[in-house]
């Protein structure tokens, strides 16, 4: 069970540091001129959830307790579900189909935050069966 946690936390943590870095840099938005546009907006949420993701993953390192590693699940998975409407509901990326964030940035999130839900539900699901 421990070393299931492990590898959990790690991934938590490569997957919350990729949503924070994303925005800014291999999947970038675009750059603020005159007016500032709606992905500028979801840069600076998605940063926001991808550090607190990381930060849940690195709290999955202090113990083994299958109550708490269930609470940062779900603080996860409601930080996850942040990454996945923030550029697709809540905020949005620039309407133009061309542009980088609508073409790069919007589909990188909605995968990492796939990913990110996919990985807290299985833990939990495995964690329960175990209860």
């Amino acid at each position: 069970m421990k070393k299931l946690n492990f590898v959990f936390a790690v991934i938590f943590l490569v997957l919350g540091a990729l949503v924070a870095a994303a925005p800014y840099s291999f999947a970038h938005v675009c750059e603020v001129g005159e007016k500032i546009m709606k992905c500028h907006w979801t840069a600076r949420v998605e940063v926001f959830l991808g550090l607190s993701i990381a930060v849940l993953g690195l709290l999955k390192f202090l113990s083994s307790d299958a109550n708490f590693q269930l609470g940062l699940n779900f603080g996860i998975l409601i930080n996850a579900l942040g990454v996945l409407l923030t550029p697709t509901v809540l905020i949005g990326v620039c309407g133009m189909k061309k542009m980088h964030c609508h073409a790069v940035t919007k589909p990188t999130l909605i995968v990492f935050a796939i990913l990110i839900l996919v990985s807290a539900l299985a833990q939990s699901l495995s964690i329960w069966k175990k209860r």
